[in-house]
């Protein structure tokens, strides 16, 4: 059976919708880092933060030395020092909230690129609640019929086409797409080039396709017509994943820290006044009793040369 990460909130707000990271392995890695199997795109999460390893029939949570730690149900964790996970529990990392699942049916392996969409939707989503919305992933034209032409792509699901029907979103009076269409395809792993018709050749550093997943930075060329491929997203996570770790300051406390919890609170300390007040009340007790230990032996002394002058007179 599988196991799933929810990302059920940011800096203590919930995200506009639920993006959840399924795998069937044996250690996932989570961090902002390439080599994390949940990718958080956040300054405050480490590259490599934590691990969620199966050792016999548990998950064991591991914190990776990460610069602002981990918490597990709100505890915060010793690094390198495992703790069991549980069905339903809370993972907090830099500003974010992850819950934990167990015993999920996979339909479809997690791959690469789902994990690196579903970041791009998260840095998106950050973006915007900061009201710094990014460009769409767009198609360019750099050269042929449309030379300047810039092909925005909307979220996912949707479709769109290239060809030389007037129904197509982008018409290109291409002899290669005269009796084919390209279709851009943008789902939960990225966006997809195709040929419809399977006669246009896509060709993209030296090598030629009928579909090519589409990443940032892609040249390619249909006939006589070059394209370039923007992902603003996955430039800014790429940027972000050279940047140092940044350290944590939330200023809304995260879900999982606003458990009520009873505890036992000590007794208040006595306020200043009133210390002052039982110091005072010593100090008087102290020198009444030191003024009765001079009175005795001022007595003591007079009774004493009373006695000595009474002898003497006798004699």
């Amino acid at each position: 059976m599988a196991v799933r990460f929810v990302v059920r909130s940011r800096d203590g707000q919930k995200l506009q919708e639920q993006l959840d990271f399924t795998f069937d392995q044996a250690r996932i890695v989570l961090g902002r880092g390439a080599a994390a199997d949940v990718c958080i795109p956040h300054p405050t999460v480490s590259q490599t933060h934590a691990s969620a390893q199966l050792r016999g029939n548990d998950w064991m949570l591991t914190d990776l030395n990460s610069r602002n730690g981990t918490k597990h149900n709100s505890q915060r964790l010793v690094a390198d020092r495992p703790r069991k996970l549980q069905d339903g529990d809370l993972i907090e990392i830099g500003t974010y909230v992850l819950s934990f699942h167990t015993g999920v049916v996979m339909t479809e392996p997690m791959s690469a690129e789902r994990t690196a969409e579903l970041a791009r939707r998260l840095w998106r989503e950050a973006q915007s609640a900061q009201g710094q919305a990014l460009p769409a992933p767009r198609l360019c034209v750099v050269s042929g019929p449309r030379t300047g032409e810039r092909l925005e792509i909307p979220p996912a699901p949707s479709r769109m086409h290239i060809g030389s029907t007037p129904s197509c979103q982008l018409v290109l009076r291409e002899p290669a797409l005269a009796r084919d269409t390209l279709e851009l395809v943008h789902d939960m792993e990225g966006v997809l080039l195709r040929s419809l018709g399977g006669e246009a050749i896509i060709q993209a550093g030296g090598h030629q396709y009928k579909t090519r997943r589409l990443r940032d930075g892609d040249e390619l060329q249909v006939g006589d017509t070059q394209f370039f491929f923007e992902e603003p997203a996955q430039l800014a996570i790429d940027q972000l994943k050279r940047e140092p770790d940044l350290p944590l300051r939330l200023s809304v406390p995260a879900p999982a820290e606003q458990k009520t919890v009873t505890a036992h609170k000590p007794e208040p300390s006595p306020m200043p006044e009133a210390r002052d007040g039982k110091r005072a009340g010593a100090k008087v007790a102290r020198s009444d009793a030191e003024l009765v230990i001079y009175a005795l032996a001022v007595a003591v002394l007079l009774a004493s040369a009373l006695g000595l002058a009474l002898l003497l007179r006798v004699r």
